[in-house]
């Protein structure tokens, strides 16, 4: 198998489980992962696939592991340690995960003479550059991506978009058409699956951060006005984020007593509770900076696992969920609407479970898996092959 290198600069949170997808099943390519420093929690990376510029992350000036990765985010320095382990495996090619860390990468692909894969994911795209530069918020490689955009452009030899609606974005940020590639998520669904004996009846799923464009707030705010009608209405949330005890307060208030906070959360609890909810919900907005919800992968969990979705209509949401068929949309911001949907639902278990089994076809129809992973490996090989022709030349 040919061995592809995927660049993280964090290696791996909980919640790019779309980037262990992408990188961890494929069926023509072994790929291996360099990162700066691992994220905590992370998802589990097979040890002899993985190099870590600072495994320990220690920030202390007398850590070596500090100075290796910053001296190589800074001045692209490589260390002997990782060009011994790079000759080792040989990759053929490099995929950069997000576009800050394609900024990361370039000196890498640079060196060692390989093409330069790019994914843009969301807010790498969709966040106004030069007013998010400036900003406290601004992580550091945000700021070096800003910098180095103009020799990513032209160094890159292909970006990887999952939506319609981000190759837009991606086109209007001046990234060049052709250069362009639609690779939507897959789901493996033969881990997320309906069971439906285990559906209990107004058990409501939310999964994301908690942050304010995931929309927890209209969730509960929808909620609230049905307390008085189903008994059995019960909220939980999957997730973390700064703003967990804002909302922990603000759902004892609308909802005292009915919403249970579990936290982030590792695939196979997701899993569990999604083949337990009536409906999912995330009702994700757009935010002034030009923030939205790309594609989400959370409702196509949610779909396999048989499990209807009620959300607004924003960003790359329509794409994922079909209204009317495999849930309701709505626009955004509208609670009213989030609970005139939810409600119906909730008095209809004959539609719900005609909407969960379209919502599991619609998930293995367009987005198994095997089928979007074969769409990234196709690029692959188109890259690879004009690269030889390229060399031939």
């Amino acid at each position: 198998m040919r061995t592809i290198l995927v660049f993280r600069d964090a290696l791996l949170p909980l919640s790019e489980t779309f980037v262990a997808n992408q990188s961890l099943y494929l069926s023509r390519y072994r790929t291996y992962f360099l990162g700066g420093h691992r994220a905590s929690p992370s998802l589990p990376i097979p040890e002899d696939r993985l190099f870590v510029l600072n495994a320990e992350r220690d920030r202390s000036l007398l850590s070596s592991g500090f100075w290796r990765e910053m001296l190589f985010k800074l001045f692209g320095i490589v260390p002997e340690e990782l060009r011994a382990w790079a000759g080792r495996i040989k990759p053929i090619l490099l995929h950069a995960h997000f576009a800050p860390d394609g900024a990361l990468a370039l000196p890498l692909a640079k060196k060692w003479r390989i093409p330069l894969v790019v994914s843009f994911h969301g807010t790498d795209i969709t966040l106004g550059e030069w007013g998010g530069f400036w900003q406290k918020w601004s992580w550091r490689t945000y700021k070096l991506y800003i910098l180095r955009k103009f020799r990513l452009l032209k160094a890159s030899q292909a970006f990887l978009v999952p939506s319609t609606f981000l190759l837009r974005k991606a086109i209007q940020k001046g990234y060049p058409r052709e250069k362009l590639h639609r690779v939507p998520y897959g789901v493996e669904t033969k881990f997320f699956y309906p069971t439906p004996e285990r559906v209990e009846p107004g058990r409501i799923l939310f999964v994301g951060r908690l942050i304010e464009r995931k929309g927890l707030p209209y969730l509960l705010k929808a909620l609230a006005p049905l307390t008085s009608e189903f008994a059995n209405l019960r909220l939980v949330v999957i997730g973390d984020g700064p703003k967990r005890e804002e909302y922990r307060q603000l759902a004892k208030r609308l909802l005292p007593g009915r919403t249970e906070f579990l936290g982030a959360q590792p695939n196979a609890r997701v899993r569990e509770e999604m083949q337990r909810a009536y409906l999912f919900s995330m009702p994700s907005i757009t935010m002034p900076s030009g923030e939205a919800e790309t594609f989400g992968l959370v409702y196509l969990e949610a779909q396999a696992s048989g499990t209807p979705v009620v959300a607004f209509a924003s960003g790359g949401v329509p794409e994922v969920v079909v209204d009317g068929e495999t849930g309701y949309l709505l626009p955004e911001g509208s609670v009213d609407g989030l609970t005139r949907s939810i409600k119906f639902l909730l008095e209809r278990e004959d539609l719900r479970h005609k909407m969960g089994m379209a919502a599991r076809a619609w998930v293995e129809k367009r987005y198994d898996l095997r089928k979007t992973n074969a769409i990234l490996e196709n690029v692959y090989d188109s890259i690879l092959r004009s690269r030889c022709l390229d060399v031939k030349d």
